[in-house]
């Protein structure tokens, strides 16, 4: 199935998906993949270990989503028994201290207001949409055959897609 990007996908640089420092690392990877596991560079097989990866990947995330919602229930339970006992830490005998600390929190409730006080306040510099959404922006003027937005530039990025069974 061919790309909805198909016609604008060409005009554009390529780039690989990573950063320089973390590139080196990958390089590393494949080298060791190659070499000391004995990875066949065969699309067939490097599609098995993606795959076979990706699974794991998504059983570790499982389990972290898991641990995750544990921790977020001993900390609730914690921070209301500190509140009972009118303590905010205990030391623990591996030496280990665990303490409560309460600190503001920003929300933004009103997107617009708070633009324009960030302008009035001179943190018009500062401000940037999420990447997300630039990224869909720049998709959308892509596919509409317009330029991108002043400042940004789009690149040819390279992914795989697993399509589950």
């Amino acid at each position: 199935m061919a790309s909805k990007y198909v016609n604008v996908i060409d005009k554009l640089p390529r780039m690989l998906a990573t950063e320089p420092a973390y590139q080196e690392k990958v390089e590393e990877a494949k080298a060791k993949l190659v070499t000391e596991l004995n990875i066949e560079l065969k699309a067939s097989v490097l599609a098995r270990e993606y795959a076979s990866l990706r699974a794991e990947r998504d059983r570790i995330e499982d389990e972290l989503s898991d641990v995750n919602l544990n921790l977020e229930a001993v900390s609730q339970l914690l921070i209301a028994q500190y509140e009972t006992e009118g303590t905010t830490s205990v030391r623990l005998a591996t030496g280990q201290t665990i303490r409560m600390q309460i600190e503001p929190y920003a929300q933004v409730q009103d997107r617009e207001q708070y633009r324009l006080w960030c302008i009035a306040n001179g943190l018009e510099r500062s401000m940037m949409l999420p990447w997300q959404t630039t990224n869909s922006l720049v998709k959308e003027r892509l596919l509409a055959g317009e330029v991108e937005p002043d400042g940004v530039i789009a690149t040819a990025r390279t992914k795989i897609v697993l399509q589950k069974a």
